[in-house]
């Protein structure tokens, strides 16, 4: 796991470097753990995939915190993004780079350790994936590149972010498949959306992140709505294992 630490504070960088190699180390996660003493300098040479962790602060010179933390999702989406600062003035704001967690200094005993182990859950569940027939052969997809599915003409289509995937299977068999992982959820008539893969919601439709936009029945609009509010909440509030 490759883990940035982003702080002007040198001390305060120095001690949250310090706090994650020790839970690395008693939990034998192995981790690289790089620290930088302002955004700045960790934005150069920024490439996707360079990162899995990064604890930021907001309030430093030059560039922002938040400001990083956008250049950094318009790169990566994947990438766990952690707050660490002063104040909770930027927590509305951190929803717009998909924050992994948001956190007050000075940082309470524990916390560190509690965001660690979330984390590496988090990190630990992209790995999971569904296996299923594609013509005459089996076919391994990663829940994490699922944007929706639906079903037409007995075949359920299995919209990723690579392509559309066709199965032979019915719904009732299919379904059980991602409806178990709380980040799925049936909002339509044999149709199911990747809540993590949600752009926006407007009051009839979810859009997802490659801009379809996917109906919500209408019968039970309210329940599916705070159903996805509430799954946002919690990922914000505990880290989004799913």
């Amino acid at each position: 796991m490759n883990i940035a630490v982003v702080d002007d504070d040198a001390a305060e960088n120095d001690a949250l470097c310090t706090a994650v190699n020790d839970w690395c180390a008693q939990n034998r996660t192995a981790a690289r753990v790089c620290a930088f003493p302002s955004a700045d300098a960790f934005l150069k040479g920024l490439e996707p995939g360079l990162w899995d962790l990064v604890f930021l602060d907001i309030y430093m010179p030059g560039t922002s915190g938040m400001e990083a933390a956008a250049r950094l999702r318009a790169l990566d989406e994947k990438c766990l993004i952690v707050f660490c600062t002063t104040s909770a003035d930027s927590a509305v704001q951190s929803y717009r780079v998909r924050a992994f967690d948001y956190l007050l200094k000075p940082l309470r005993p524990g916390q560190v350790a509690e965001v660690m182990a979330l984390a590496c859950a988090a990190l630990h569940n992209r790995s999971a994936y569904i296996e299923i027939k594609e013509g005459w052969s089996m076919v391994r997809i990663p829940l994490r590149d699922i944007i929706y599915t639906d079903y037409y003409n007995h075949y359920i289509h299995i919209h990723t972010r690579q392509r559309v995937i066709k199965t032979h299977l019915p719904f009732a068999e299919f379904s059980p498949l991602l409806l178990c992982y709380p980040r799925f959820l049936c909002c339509y008539r044999n149709c199911i959306v990747n809540m993590d893969a949600v752009r926006s919601m407007e009051p009839a439709d979810f859009v997802m992140e490659n801009g379809e936009r996917v109906p919500i029945a209408r019968a039970q609009r309210a329940a599916l709505r705070q159903q996805y509010a509430d799954y946002a909440f919690d990922k914000l509030e505990k880290g989004g294992n799913s």
